[in-house]
């Protein structure tokens, strides 16, 4: 199997781990301030990723793993607060505009063209976004959460152009890096918001552990090592499944039903991201 096709399906693995999380973050932000909930979840990231380590007195990649942990750290950390204003299937499709940003911001600051095929899956991807986003909301108004989330999604396409252009680097250090810079601007961080927690959940404890390793070590370390092989355009095409997965597990833990809007607008996202594997 050709490198970027087996690696565009690997980043779709690990989509579906972090749509996975938006319904279950949002459950968990009734027992716990959600800066606190990022610096715990990457701290146990970045010690489950210790092991794995082969030279440890060698720092190659800090500086790079800290700005990528940056980028990171600004898409969870709005990405987290607006969720706590919003709902998991807003909060999920706005966040997908990461997949407009990062041929846009590409193009701007590296001057990086993007092909035919793409620009069309991208296109075909954000029709599909906005179908979604006017079923969702039937009186057009930009919410705090949505405004929040919007600078999650600028985030996000910032790490994945970051992370693309520093792809010789070892990637398990570069991730362990990473992790560590996202859990200590996290902690940073904390003062920022209304402080509370409340480890008697049994939804809250799964949650830090399921976005720890799955959703966090795995889901980043294969994302880190596609972006090898993966042009960034492609893999923000493909990562709009996520949105997609957000929903549907909404669906599954909270119970909100589905539109016909989001089925058929999460249908043309599915299609765009068919069309960056198969127009390789």
């Amino acid at each position: 199997m050709h490198n970027e096709t087996k690696y565009s399906f690997l980043i779709i693995i690990a989509t579906l781990s972090w749509g996975v999380t938006f319904p279950l973050i949002k459950i968990s932000l009734e027992y716990m301030s959600p800066v606190i909930f990022l610096a715990i979840r990457f701290l146990i990231s970045t010690i489950v990723m210790i092991p794995f380590i082969k030279n440890r007195s060698d720092f190659t990649g800090l500086k790079q793993g800290f700005i990528a942990g940056f980028y990171l750290f600004l898409g969870y950390y709005f990405q987290t607060i607006g969720l706590y204003f919003t709902t998991p299937a807003i909060s999920g499709f706005v966040t997908g505009l990461y997949i407009v940003l990062v041929p846009v911001i590409a193009y701007l600051i590296y001057r990086q063209r993007i092909s035919k095929s793409d620009l069309s899956a991208v296109t075909l991807a954000f029709v599909g976004l906005l179908i979604i986003t006017v079923g969702e909301v039937s009186n057009f108004s930009l919410q705090l959460g949505d405004l929040l989330t919007f600078i999650c999604a600028v985030g996000y396409a910032m790490q994945i152009i970051y992370v693309s252009r520093n792809n010789k680097l070892d990637m398990v250090k570069f991730t362990f890096f990473q992790m560590a810079a996202v859990s200590l601007y996290s902690t940073i961080a904390i003062p920022t918001f209304k402080i509370y927690f409340n480890f008697s959940s049994p939804i809250l404890i799964f949650t830090i552990a399921f976005t720890a390793i799955f959703a966090g070590v795995v889901a980043y370390f294969i994302t880190n090592k596609a972006l090898v092989y993966v042009k960034p355009e492609k893999a923000s095409i493909i990562m709009v499944s996520e949105p997609v997965f957000a929903a549907i597990f909404s669906v599954i833990l909270t119970g909100i039903p589905l539109s016909y809007y989001t089925i058929g607008g999460g249908a043309l996202m599915v299609i765009a991201m068919l069309m960056t594997i198969v127009l390789v």
